[in-house]
């Protein structure tokens, strides 16, 4: 097993997470050179969390990038530096691995993956619900033809209220760092629409608003258990989610049509006692029921009388993907071996996000043909 050498960007929470599925796949055989983070006090516990040492401290992500022998660099900083960061790594020749959203513009994106195909190297993005063994089934189901067609989707996100207040204190908030919400969260569920239809969207609406988290309901983080309306993770965080300076909204209701006539529903909410993370996919000669919360999967034929469910039990990291993807990635590290989501389904998810977004605040319909056609989509 040959020696990778990485730079990592980001040291958050979330970076933390993967590189300690990585490392355990590599089994010794991945050196993180260096690292960067703004916040010494990320950075300082990824060190520590992760058991590291002698790890190179830059002063700057391009440093960490031209570190001494560097072949590949992990993006998860905050999402509007992915593409300065992704195009310097590009630009020294380094394979990528960058986390969603690939950016938080049709512009940004555009030009990731231009900077990609100039440098031939691989670049793999963090759309791990794709890895998750929920979906995998979900997709080999409908791929097999027994459901027929696919006539329509209906799809929903609804988290916890402490992961909604968590996003209202961090950076997340924050549309200048982590765009609107339906990008940063949902982005994950617009890539899987893609998927699953095997199409693009080609007209959308959307209604969009802070709804929950608002200062006439702050008396609420006190009349209830701490942990109850927030998580308190680190200490970057603001106090209160629902006075704070955040402007991404926190309920979103939208249809999309699609270029192969399947119309989808996607709703998403941040306040939910019983969460949600539900698709239903309405078929030709069934019903098939995808939900990430049980890991089940339901589905009844016409003309068979009985219901049928798969159940996968409990699973850590998004439903079992955080590991499925850094396996992938070591593999991609030893053997070269091509990532089944880079630069061009990171633009594409985030073009579906981002016109959801702009079809709730413009209030219109949103028509993308001229969009996709411009991006050769």
């Amino acid at each position: 097993m040959k020696k990778i050498r990485c730079a990592v960007i980001g040291t958050g929470g979330r970076c933390q997470n993967l590189m300690d599925h990585l490392l355990r796949h590599a089994h010794g055989a991945l050196d993180i050179a260096s690292a960067y983070d703004p916040e010494p006090s990320m950075r300082d516990t990824f060190f520590r969390e992760l058991s590291l040492s002698g790890v190179e401290i830059a002063p700057s992500a391009e440093a960490a990038i031209h570190a001494p022998g560097v072949e590949w660099v992990i993006v998860a900083s905050p999402n509007r530096f992915h593409c300065g960061q992704i195009l310097t790594a590009f630009a020294a020749g380094k394979n990528v691995f960058a986390e969603k959203p690939l950016a938080t513009s049709i512009a940004d994106c555009q030009a990731i993956e231009e900077a990609h195909r100039k440098a031939g190297t691989i670049f793999a993005t963090g759309f791990v619900l794709r890895y998750s063994p929920l979906y995998v089934k979900a997709k080999e189901l409908l791929d097999s033809g027994r459901f027929g067609k696919i006539l329509s989707i209906e799809a929903n996100e609804n988290i916890y209220p402490e992961h909604g207040g968590y996003i209202l204190t961090t950076w997340r908030r924050l549309r200048k760092f982590a765009g609107p919400h339906i990008l940063e969260k949902c982005c994950h569920d617009m890539d899987l629409l893609e998927w699953f239809t095997g199409s693009l969207p080609v007209r959308v609406q959307a209604v969009a608003a802070r709804r929950f988290f608002t200062p006439d309901r702050a008396y609420l983080l006190d009349k209830y258990p701490p942990d109850t309306l927030m998580r308190k993770i680190n200490d970057t965080q603001i106090a209160n989610p629902f006075t704070g300076d955040s402007d991404v909204d926190d309920t979103i209701f939208s249809f999309s049509e699609f270029r192969n006539g399947i119309i989808a529903s996607f709703s998403a909410t941040m306040c939910n006692p019983i969460p949600e993370r539900r698709m239903r996919f309405h078929c030709e000669y069934g019903t098939l029921v995808v939900e990430f919360y049980t890991m089940t999967l339901r589905y009844h034929f016409l003309g068979e009388k009985n219901e049928q469910s798969i159940s996968f039990g409990p699973c850590e990291g998004h439903g079992g993907g955080d590991g499925k993807i850094m396996s992938a990635l070591w593999d991609s590290m030893q053997n070269g071996t091509a990532p089944l989501c880079s630069g061009s389904e990171g633009l594409r998810s985030a073009v579906f996000s981002l016109a959801l977004d702009q079809a709730a605040h413009e209030h219109r319909i949103v028509d993308l043909e001229d969009v996709w056609k411009k991006l050769h989509c």
